[in-house]
């Protein structure tokens, strides 16, 4: 089974391979387009729940892949990015509950 850090790492350079010179700002239109697109596939309440959970796995999986283009782009170290994100979250979290 492959890690995912090896996996991050591969989008990345399925990216870079494909000479990617695509904006920042043009990512992240694309990476908004595929969020309302997963919003709109939750709401599709008309599809069977197995069939729309099939359908928001591929969602969010290009989504993930729009983000490794992101980091790819800004050279972006994920796992500190999401490190830091969840201590501070944290942090605000437990000054709440207690």
């Amino acid at each position: 089974m492959e890690h995912f850090e090896t996996l991050w790492e591969k989008c990345e350079l399925l990216h870079k391979e494909a000479s990617n010179d695509q904006l920042s700002s043009l990512i992240i239109d694309e990476l908004m387009l595929k969020l309302n697109l997963y919003k709109i596939i939750d709401l599709k309440t008309e599809i069977p729940d197995e069939e729309r959970q099939k359908i928001k796995s591929r969602t969010l999986g290009e989504i993930l892949l729009t983000i490794t283009n992101i980091s790819l782009k800004d050279n972006i170290n994920v796992f500190e990015a999401l490190s830091l994100a969840m201590q501070y979250r944290s942090i605000d979290h437990f000054s709440i509950k207690y």
